[in-house]
Formats: structure tokens, C-alpha cells, sequence
């Protein structure tokens, strides 16, 4: 086992993993979600009365002991009652959403937006081994893949679903922008991506991203560099000012203005990072530079 693995993967670690494979103790932590839910109070306590009449057990010794298994780990006892840790409120909701479930499929969507390989309008949403998929039925080039939970189908139409996954990108980014990971809140580090890493282009068309690593649970998170110019507040101004809402705007759709050169980009360099973006709109101009601190800053204006 590598270095890596082996500081995440120790003996408590498999001890607490392992004291949730029981229904009385799963039972516990449903009862003190559930008595959050109808308190409308975050953190709500349970008494060790309250708890036993809430389960399915006739041994109050036998509670004890499953409840004590928890504690500390998935429950907190507090001079008001047991309630859940962070990390038992995180479980539950993660069984409660169906996570853990396959996440069922769904028929194709036509979506607006350009083929950012092609350049033809011929995209569709679809599901791929469990994954959130946007790609181009012309080139059959994939030009977006994302997550998909189960939690986030039900209840929403194929249609829905596609908008779920676009506004949810979009609110992923904002937290990533501020060096926050949308998973467990844990630091980030950036770097510059490309597939070839000596050009930055992909099937002859100049392509860079940032890669988004949360050094806490690895989650990698992949932007075009032009994002990181488009939602610095001078762009998000400047494209409202011209009636788009960026945030309204999957980013799917938002490749488009990619391939139309509506946002155009020159890197001079990659290490150190030198990359200049250029937003026109109606023959009004916006300029940011990007540098080695992955943050876009708007060039001054020739008036001022």
C-alpha cells in the first residue's frame, strides 16, 4: 500500500467503518436526524431515554452498548443529550440521498451550445457508466463529464436534471474560485492542465484548464482557464451589462463563446503562468491577465 493510502487507511479508521454495519446502530443515528427534522433545530439532543424508546430494541444493556460503539465517532454526548457529530450527520444525509445506489439513466438531451472541437451545435446530455455527460453527436468528441448522484434524478425530468447539473457546476466553481472543496471543505491546490502538455492542444484546437485538487479527500475538479476570467466580478459585470447572465449560462453553453473567439485567450507562457483573456461584446472589450497566482485581473483601460 502506497504512503498515501496507508496514513488514511488505519485501525480506527476500519473501526469506526466498521461500527455502522448494524441496524440498531444506523437506527440510532435516523433517530437523532429525524429529531432535527421535526425540532427545525440543527444540533438537536436526544436524551439516553428518548433515544432507547426511538429504536427497535428490548434491551436497554444491549442499547447502551451500541450506542457507546457510536460515540465519539457519530454521536457526541452533551450535558443536554446525545445529537450527531459532523460526522454522523454527514453519513446519514449521504444514506438518505442514495449515494450509495446506482444513479439510473436517463434519455438523451438536446442542449444548446458549440462543439468546442468541431464547431457544430449537435450536443447532447446523456448518462455514461454513471456519469453526467455532455457530448457532440457530430465528432462524438466528450466535452463534459461530471458526477451524478441519485439524489439529484428523483423527482426532476431529464430536462431538470441537465439544469440541476448546470446551476450545480456553476456553484461547485464559486467555492473552488476561493480555494474550498465542494466535498469536505478542505484546501485546494491549482495547476495548469492541458492534454498535451508542451502545446495545450487537443485535436488541433489550443486547450488549458486549471486542475482543482482538494489535498484532503483528492477530489479533482477541472475548469477552462477562461472561466477563471469570465467569473472574476469585472467579466460578470461586463457580460450583464450586454443582457447574459453568466450564471444562467451552462457551461456547455458557455463553450461557445469559447469557439465564436467571444472569449479569446493567448498563453505566452505556462510556466510561469502568462495567459491574457479578451471578452467582446458589441465591439466593447474587456482584457485579464492570469498569472501565477491562477486569479484573473482586468487590465487597466486605455482611458484611465
Amino acid at each position: 500500500m502506497s504512503p498515501a493510502l496507508e496514513s488514511h487507511v488505519d485501525d480506527d479508521m476500519v473501526d469506526a467503518i466498521g461500527s455502522l454495519g448494524n441496524r440498531t446502530r444506523l437506527e440510532i443515528l435516523f433517530a437523532l436526524v429525524k429529531q432535527e427534522d421535526e425540532c427545525l433545530e440543527q444540533w438537536a439532543t436526544m436524551s439516553f431515554t428518548e433515544l432507547y424508546e426511538a429504536v427497535d430494541l428490548e434491551s436497554t444493556s444491549q442499547f447502551s452498548y451500541h450506542l457507546d460503539r457510536l460515540t465519539d465517532t457519530f454521536v457526541v454526548e452533551t450535558p443536554d443529550g446525545y445529537r450527531l457529530t459532523y460526522g454522523g450527520d454527514k453519513l446519514v444525509r449521504t444514506i438518505l440521498s442514495g449515494a450509495y445506489e446506482s444513479t439510473p439513466s436517463f434519455d438523451d438531451v438536446e442542449v444548446d451550445g458549440v462543439c468546442v472541437f468541431c464547431e457544430t451545435s449537435a450536443l447532447v446530455a446523456t448518462m455514461d457508466t454513471e456519469r453526467f455527460v455532455v457530448r457532440c453527436d457530430a465528432c462524438e468528441a466528450t466535452l463534459l463529464n461530471d458526477m451524478l448522484p441519485r439524489s439529484q434524478t428523483r423527482h426532476r425530468s431529464a430536462a431538470a436534471i441537465v439544469d440541476s447539473v448546470g446551476t450545480r457546476i456553476w456553484s461547485t466553481y464559486t467555492l473552488v474560485r476561493g480555494g474550498v472543496c465542494p466535498e469536505c471543505y478542505g484546501p485546494i491546490d491549482t495547476a495548469v492542465d492541458s492534454h498535451e502538455p508542451d502545446t495545450g492542444e487537443y485535436d488541433g484546437r489550443p486547450f488549458y484548464a486549471l486542475s482543482h485538487t482538494c489535498r484532503e479527500c483528492w477530489l479533482a475538479i477541472h475548469m477552462p482557464i477562461e472561466v477563471t476570467a469570465a467569473f472574476h466580478p469585472a467579466a460578470v459585470g461586463f457580460f450583464w451589462e450586454h443582457g447574459i447572465s453568466l450564471l444562467e449560462c451552462p457551461l456547455w453553453e458557455f463553450f461557445e463563446y469559447m469557439v465564436s473567439e467571444t472569449v479569446s485567450t493567448q498563453v505566452d507562457s505556462v510556466d510561469p503562468l502568462e495567459v491574457t483573456v479578451e471578452i467582446t461584446l458589441e465591439d466593447e472589450s474587456l482584457h485579464l491577465e492570469i498569472d501565477d497566482s491562477f486569479t484573473a485581473i482586468p487590465e487597466p483601460s486605455s482611458g484611465d
